[in-house]
Protein backbone atom coordinates (compact mmCIF):
# COMPACT_ATOMS: atom_id res chain seq x y z
CA UNK A 1 0.00 0.00 0.00
CA UNK A 2 2.85 2.65 0.65
CA UNK A 3 4.38 1.34 -2.18
CA UNK A 4 1.58 2.69 -3.70
CA UNK A 5 0.76 5.93 -2.77
CA UNK A 6 4.67 6.74 -3.47
CA UNK A 7 3.69 5.85 -7.02
CA UNK A 8 0.22 7.68 -6.94
CA UNK A 9 2.56 11.21 -5.82
CA UNK A 10 5.47 10.89 -8.02
CA UNK A 11 3.41 10.08 -11.17
CA UNK A 12 0.90 13.13 -9.31
CA UNK A 13 4.07 15.19 -10.00
CA UNK A 14 4.97 14.07 -13.42
CA UNK A 15 1.59 14.65 -14.19
CA UNK A 16 1.41 18.23 -13.46
CA UNK A 17 4.69 19.36 -15.28
CA UNK A 18 2.58 18.64 -18.29
CA UNK A 19 -0.54 20.45 -17.36
CA UNK A 20 2.37 23.42 -17.29
CA UNK A 21 3.27 23.16 -20.68
CA UNK A 22 1.78 27.06 -21.52
CA UNK A 23 4.86 29.37 -21.90
CA UNK A 24 6.40 30.63 -18.90
CA UNK A 25 6.37 34.64 -19.68
CA UNK A 26 9.09 37.53 -17.16
CA UNK A 27 7.93 40.30 -15.38
CA UNK A 28 9.93 43.19 -15.96
CA UNK A 29 9.53 44.90 -12.85
CA UNK A 30 12.90 46.56 -11.75
CA UNK A 31 12.69 47.31 -7.83
CA UNK A 32 13.22 51.10 -6.89
CA UNK A 33 16.02 51.87 -4.73
CA UNK A 34 15.66 54.78 -2.91
CA UNK A 35 16.78 53.70 0.88
CA UNK A 36 20.07 51.78 1.12
CA UNK A 37 20.77 50.96 5.03
CA UNK A 38 24.45 50.51 5.72
CA UNK A 39 25.21 48.72 8.54
CA UNK A 40 28.99 49.09 9.60
CA UNK A 41 31.23 48.15 13.09
CA UNK A 42 31.55 51.25 15.03
CA UNK A 43 35.36 51.55 14.06
CA UNK A 44 37.31 54.82 12.58
CA UNK A 45 36.35 55.88 9.17
CA UNK A 46 39.53 54.26 7.75
CA UNK A 47 37.95 51.15 8.31
CA UNK A 48 34.17 51.82 7.28
CA UNK A 49 35.05 53.86 4.11
CA UNK A 50 35.90 50.79 1.78
CA UNK A 51 32.76 49.71 2.80
CA UNK A 52 30.66 52.38 1.57
CA UNK A 53 33.12 52.85 -1.72
CA UNK A 54 32.35 49.17 -2.21
CA UNK A 55 28.56 49.54 -1.83
CA UNK A 56 28.60 52.02 -4.32
CA UNK A 57 30.87 50.37 -6.86
CA UNK A 58 28.07 47.42 -6.77
CA UNK A 59 24.92 49.69 -6.50
CA UNK A 60 27.21 51.92 -9.50
CA UNK A 61 25.45 54.87 -8.06
CA UNK A 62 28.57 57.25 -8.05
CA UNK A 63 26.52 59.63 -5.27
CA UNK A 64 25.89 58.76 -1.63
CA UNK A 65 22.09 60.23 -1.59
CA UNK A 66 20.35 57.25 -0.92
CA UNK A 67 23.04 55.53 1.44
CA UNK A 68 22.09 55.51 5.21
CA UNK A 69 25.26 54.19 7.10
CA UNK A 70 24.75 52.81 10.78
CA UNK A 71 27.18 52.32 13.12
CA UNK A 72 26.84 49.36 15.14
CA UNK A 73 29.33 48.81 18.47
CA UNK A 74 30.45 45.22 19.10
CA UNK A 75 27.68 44.61 22.00
CA UNK A 76 24.55 45.49 19.52
CA UNK A 77 22.58 41.89 19.60
CA UNK A 78 20.49 40.97 17.05
CA UNK A 79 16.98 42.27 17.81
CA UNK A 80 18.59 45.58 17.97
CA UNK A 81 19.47 45.20 14.22
CA UNK A 82 15.95 44.26 13.59
CA UNK A 83 14.80 47.26 15.38
CA UNK A 84 16.74 49.66 13.27
CA UNK A 85 15.72 47.81 9.96
CA UNK A 86 12.09 48.18 10.66
CA UNK A 87 12.85 52.04 11.97
CA UNK A 88 14.14 52.69 8.25
CA UNK A 89 12.44 50.60 6.47
CA UNK A 90 15.14 50.56 3.81
CA UNK A 91 14.88 48.78 0.18
CA UNK A 92 17.95 47.06 0.97
CA UNK A 93 20.38 45.92 3.74
CA UNK A 94 24.29 46.27 3.34
CA UNK A 95 26.92 44.30 5.22
CA UNK A 96 30.15 42.65 5.79
CA UNK A 97 29.81 38.61 6.42
CA UNK A 98 30.03 37.68 9.99
CA UNK A 99 29.38 41.57 11.31
CA UNK A 100 30.44 42.01 14.85
CA UNK A 101 31.53 38.23 15.13
CA UNK A 102 35.18 38.91 14.04
CA UNK A 103 37.72 38.00 11.60
CA UNK A 104 38.48 34.81 12.80
CA UNK A 105 34.66 33.47 11.26
CA UNK A 106 35.32 35.64 8.04
CA UNK A 107 35.74 32.58 5.87
CA UNK A 108 32.71 30.32 7.77
CA UNK A 109 29.54 31.50 5.77
CA UNK A 110 27.13 34.66 6.09
CA UNK A 111 27.37 34.74 10.09
CA UNK A 112 24.21 35.07 12.27
CA UNK A 113 23.17 38.37 11.50
CA UNK A 114 22.70 37.80 8.20
CA UNK A 115 20.65 34.40 8.96
CA UNK A 116 18.33 36.55 11.84
CA UNK A 117 17.81 39.65 9.05
CA UNK A 118 16.70 36.67 6.63
CA UNK A 119 14.29 34.97 8.64
CA UNK A 120 12.91 37.91 10.29
CA UNK A 121 12.74 40.43 7.03
CA UNK A 122 11.74 40.38 3.41
CA UNK A 123 14.27 42.92 2.71
CA UNK A 124 17.20 42.20 -0.02
CA UNK A 125 20.47 41.63 1.82
CA UNK A 126 23.68 42.74 -0.07
CA UNK A 127 26.69 40.61 1.57
CA UNK A 128 29.81 41.86 1.65
CA UNK A 129 33.60 40.32 1.65
CA UNK A 130 35.81 40.72 4.73
CA UNK A 131 38.06 41.59 5.04
CA UNK A 132 36.93 44.34 2.00
CA UNK A 133 40.77 45.31 1.29
CA UNK A 134 41.47 42.04 0.36
CA UNK A 135 38.68 41.17 -1.57
CA UNK A 136 38.30 41.67 -5.28
CA UNK A 137 35.92 45.03 -5.29
CA UNK A 138 35.85 46.42 -8.85
CA UNK A 139 34.64 50.13 -9.30
CA UNK A 140 31.66 48.58 -11.43
CA UNK A 141 30.96 45.04 -11.30
CA UNK A 142 31.23 43.62 -14.95
CA UNK A 143 29.60 40.14 -14.59
CA UNK A 144 26.30 38.71 -12.49
CA UNK A 145 25.81 35.50 -11.60
CA UNK A 146 22.19 34.87 -10.93
CA UNK A 147 20.78 31.40 -10.04
CA UNK A 148 17.63 30.60 -10.81
CA UNK A 149 16.46 27.88 -8.46
CA UNK A 150 12.63 28.45 -9.08
CA UNK A 151 11.99 29.07 -13.02
CA UNK A 152 8.54 29.61 -11.90
CA UNK A 153 9.10 31.73 -8.95
CA UNK A 154 11.98 33.88 -9.85
CA UNK A 155 11.07 37.25 -11.34
CA UNK A 156 12.08 38.89 -8.33
CA UNK A 157 15.71 37.62 -8.56
CA UNK A 158 16.34 38.11 -12.34
CA UNK A 159 14.96 41.63 -11.78
CA UNK A 160 17.16 42.57 -8.81
CA UNK A 161 20.31 40.76 -10.99
CA UNK A 162 19.52 43.03 -13.96
CA UNK A 163 19.10 46.15 -11.90
CA UNK A 164 23.19 45.74 -10.13
CA UNK A 165 24.33 45.56 -14.54
CA UNK A 166 25.86 48.61 -14.92
CA UNK A 167 25.58 49.32 -18.60
CA UNK A 168 27.89 46.93 -20.65
CA UNK A 169 27.31 44.51 -18.09
CA UNK A 170 26.64 40.87 -18.39
CA UNK A 171 23.96 39.14 -16.55
CA UNK A 172 24.92 35.28 -16.23
CA UNK A 173 21.80 33.32 -15.30
CA UNK A 174 21.82 29.40 -14.27
CA UNK A 175 19.13 26.58 -13.50
CA UNK A 176 19.86 23.25 -12.68
CA UNK A 177 16.94 20.29 -12.56
CA UNK A 178 17.77 18.31 -9.51
CA UNK A 179 19.30 14.86 -10.62
CA UNK A 180 18.69 12.94 -7.75
CA UNK A 181 15.18 13.90 -7.49
CA UNK A 182 14.47 13.11 -10.99
CA UNK A 183 16.14 9.99 -10.16
CA UNK A 184 13.66 9.17 -7.39
CA UNK A 185 10.86 10.06 -9.55
CA UNK A 186 12.26 7.09 -12.38
CA UNK A 187 12.33 4.91 -9.61
CA UNK A 188 8.76 4.51 -9.48
CA UNK A 189 7.79 4.56 -12.69
CA UNK A 190 9.56 1.71 -13.68
CA UNK A 191 7.95 -0.17 -11.11
CA UNK A 192 4.57 0.67 -13.54
CA UNK A 193 5.06 -2.23 -16.03
CA UNK A 194 2.37 -0.65 -18.19
CA UNK A 195 4.75 2.36 -19.00
CA UNK A 196 7.58 2.61 -21.58
CA UNK A 197 10.13 3.64 -19.02
CA UNK A 198 12.63 4.86 -21.45
CA UNK A 199 9.82 6.94 -23.31
CA UNK A 200 8.81 8.67 -19.58
CA UNK A 201 12.55 9.15 -18.95
CA UNK A 202 13.13 10.57 -22.34
CA UNK A 203 10.34 12.82 -22.24
CA UNK A 204 10.02 13.99 -18.41
CA UNK A 205 13.51 14.64 -18.84
CA UNK A 206 13.27 17.40 -22.01
CA UNK A 207 9.76 18.71 -20.34
CA UNK A 208 11.75 19.67 -17.27
CA UNK A 209 14.26 21.62 -19.21
CA UNK A 210 12.22 22.85 -21.08
CA UNK A 211 10.45 24.65 -18.79
CA UNK A 212 13.18 26.35 -17.05
CA UNK A 213 14.73 26.94 -20.91
CA UNK A 214 11.42 28.83 -21.63
CA UNK A 215 11.33 31.18 -18.59
CA UNK A 216 15.30 31.85 -18.96
CA UNK A 217 14.35 32.74 -22.99
CA UNK A 218 11.67 35.07 -22.07
CA UNK A 219 13.97 36.87 -19.96
CA UNK A 220 16.17 37.36 -22.28
CA UNK A 221 13.97 38.64 -24.63
CA UNK A 222 12.55 40.82 -22.02
CA UNK A 223 15.67 42.57 -21.01
CA UNK A 224 16.67 42.94 -24.62
CA UNK A 225 13.83 45.18 -24.70
CA UNK A 226 14.14 47.04 -21.34
CA UNK A 227 18.22 46.95 -21.22
CA UNK A 228 19.56 46.58 -24.64
CA UNK A 229 22.82 47.78 -22.61
CA UNK A 230 23.45 44.58 -21.44
CA UNK A 231 24.05 41.27 -22.39
CA UNK A 232 22.08 38.13 -21.17
CA UNK A 233 23.49 34.59 -21.06
CA UNK A 234 21.76 31.72 -19.51
CA UNK A 235 21.49 28.54 -19.30
CA UNK A 236 19.93 24.91 -18.45
CA UNK A 237 21.49 21.84 -16.91
CA UNK A 238 20.31 18.19 -14.94
CA UNK A 239 23.11 17.74 -12.19
CA UNK A 240 23.72 17.55 -8.58
CA UNK A 241 22.31 21.10 -7.83
CA UNK A 242 25.14 22.44 -5.24
CA UNK A 243 28.07 21.03 -7.42
CA UNK A 244 26.61 21.96 -10.37
CA UNK A 245 26.11 25.25 -9.26
CA UNK A 246 29.69 25.68 -7.23
CA UNK A 247 31.06 24.35 -11.00
CA UNK A 248 29.44 26.98 -12.99
CA UNK A 249 30.17 29.63 -10.54
CA UNK A 250 33.88 29.04 -11.09
CA UNK A 251 33.50 29.09 -14.75
CA UNK A 252 31.37 32.51 -14.82
CA UNK A 253 33.99 34.31 -12.33
CA UNK A 254 31.45 36.60 -11.71
CA UNK A 255 32.04 39.94 -9.52
CA UNK A 256 28.42 39.39 -7.64
CA UNK A 257 26.44 36.53 -7.21
CA UNK A 258 22.71 36.23 -6.98
CA UNK A 259 20.44 34.57 -5.20
CA UNK A 260 17.15 33.49 -3.59
CA UNK A 261 17.53 32.41 -0.12
CA UNK A 262 13.88 30.73 0.20
CA UNK A 263 12.72 27.77 -1.73
CA UNK A 264 9.40 27.63 -3.59
CA UNK A 265 7.59 27.00 0.01
CA UNK A 266 8.77 30.30 1.07
CA UNK A 267 11.37 28.14 3.82
CA UNK A 268 14.75 29.02 4.57
CA UNK A 269 17.07 27.33 1.58
CA UNK A 270 20.66 27.39 3.08
CA UNK A 271 22.10 24.19 1.12
CA UNK A 272 23.13 26.14 -2.15
CA UNK A 273 23.51 29.44 0.07
CA UNK A 274 25.69 27.63 2.10
CA UNK A 275 27.68 25.66 -0.17
CA UNK A 276 28.66 29.02 -2.12
CA UNK A 277 29.45 31.33 0.81
CA UNK A 278 31.89 28.66 1.95
CA UNK A 279 33.30 28.40 -1.52
CA UNK A 280 33.50 31.78 -2.81
CA UNK A 281 34.74 33.91 0.24
CA UNK A 282 35.92 36.59 -2.06
CA UNK A 283 32.49 37.85 -3.69
CA UNK A 284 30.01 39.85 -2.71
CA UNK A 285 26.51 38.02 -2.30
CA UNK A 286 22.62 39.30 -2.90
CA UNK A 287 20.36 37.41 -1.03
CA UNK A 288 16.95 37.55 -1.70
Amino acid sequence: MAAIKLMDSRLDLFESIFKRAQRIRFEYSPPNLTSVLVLVPDQPDLTTTPIIEQTLGILNRPKASPIIAQSLPNTTDELSISNLVLDHAPDLIVLQRHLLQGEHAWNRGFGGVVQSLIQHHATPILVLPTPVNDARAPSTVRTIAGIVDQPLNNHDLVNWASTFCASGATLCLHHIEAEDQFERIMKAIERIPELNTETARTTLKSELMQEAQRFLDHCQLTLEQYRPDVTVQHSVEMAPVQHGYLTWITQTQPELIVLDMLDATKALNRGIADALAMQFTDLPFLLL
